[in-house]
């Protein structure tokens, strides 16, 4: 079994038998929102490892950004960058719900971008044309 690829949190977790997820290591100050109780059932969301990085930054940079914003904890299990990944949120049941609908949402949305090979650079060049009237919308604003 490959070894899963690794990312920033607040609280690095550390999955024991089955699904028993541990802190790992000694967590002196943790998040005021964080109770250990969240471990035990966390809502798990698949999707296509690419996302990961187009919804969390390369290197998973605004996971811990996420986190603290949303007060659950992302733990994230990525074997195979061309694979599925799975994304573990802790926290209460209703954050979790937020947080899971969020990163659906985010999916969809980088999917389509994929799928119309619409890529934010791109999408910057054909506003500038825009801008300088090379070319006219299709839907021209009365």
């Amino acid at each position: 079994m490959a070894t899963p690829k690794s990312f920033p949190t607040l609280v690095q977790l550390e999955q024991r038998e089955g699904t028993l997820f541990e802190v790992l290591g000694n967590l002196t100050k943790p998040p005021y929102w964080f109770h250990s109780e969240y471990l035990k059932s966390p809502k798990a969301v698949h999707l296509e490892a690419w996302l990961v990085e187009a919804i969390f930054g390369q290197g998973g940079e605004h996971i811990p950004h996420v986190e603290c914003v949303s007060q659950t904890l992302l733990h994230i299990s990525q074997w195979d960058p061309d694979g599925e990944a799975e994304i573990l949120i802790f926290g209460r049941p209703y954050y979790q719900m937020d947080v899971s609908k969020m990163i659906m949402n985010l999916a969809e949305y980088h999917r389509q971008l994929r799928a119309q090979n619409t890529e934010p650079e791109t999408m910057k060049g054909y506003i500038k044309k825009l801008a300088e009237g090379k070319i006219t919308p299709a839907h021209p604003v009365a």
